[in-house]
């Protein structure tokens, strides 16, 4: 499997992950990484070994736009601006079908929990502690049987965006850690990272990189039509 390469320039490199791939290496070294599939494929491109720097993560089941640094200076600006929220992620999912607003925005609270069905940490808002989360969403299409929705995080939480729709009885396809009463199986965690676009730190030229839908969010539109 080739992966796609986004963006390239001096300092970063942006590529498409997969669904189905872990971001980086797990507990099981045998298991395959977006990460270490990435590093080997440009190696045997490029004849070399190829500094790559790892500042952020998708979930497994969700494809879309990761950036990485390509040498060690590009790294503390990066992790700056991941830091300080200064990169703008986009993403689209495909939910259960309720009516909500065209607009609206989630702020609140969450915590790590343990579930005791699925023997899982998972993340749930909470009154008091846990740490502060901020989304908003935009419904984009209206389906027979689901819903379009952008979803813009402002924090960087475990899960933010498919616990805050979760919680509205909107969750997303295939999500079997947070799932609705009216989310029906799919086959994956319909969840795709469209965009991420920020001020470059070098050279102060708006930057945007967009990962298109992939076949499978496509296909699971016709079937909600």
């Amino acid at each position: 499997m080739s992966l796609k390469i986004l963006f390239e320039d001096e300092y970063f490199l942006a590529a498409e992950k997969p669904a189905g791939l872990p971001s980086q290496p797990t507990v099981d070294k045998r298991r395959p990484d977006f990460f270490t599939q990435l590093k080997k494929q440009l190696r045997e491109e490029r004849g070399a070994d190829f500094y790559l720097g790892l500042h952020h993560r998708l979930d497994r089941d969700t494809s879309g736009v990761m950036i990485f640094t390509k040498n060690k200076i590009a790294n503390e600006p990066l992790a700056e601006m991941f830091k300080k929220h200064l990169i703008q992620k986009t993403y689209l999912c495909l939910t259960a079908l309720k009516k909500c607003p065209d607009q609206w925005e989630v702020k609140n609270h969450l915590a790590e929990v343990r579930d005791p069905v699925l023997k899982k940490i998972k993340m749930k808002s909470v009154r008091s502690g846990g740490d502060k989360a901020h989304t908003l969403f935009r419904k984009l299409k209206t389906f027979k049987k689901g819903l379009l929705i952008e979803a813009k995080p402002l924090s960087g939480r475990m899960h933010q965006i498919r616990v805050h729709l979760a919680e509205a009885g909107l969750g997303i396809f295939g999500d079997d850690i947070y799932p609705s009463p009216k989310t029906p199986a799919a086959p994956r965690l319909m969840l795709h990272a469209l965009r991420l676009e920020f001020t470059h730190p070098f050279s102060n030229e708006p930057i945007m990189i967009e990962s298109p839908l992939p076949a499978d969010l496509k296909e699971m539109e016709k079937t909600l039509s």
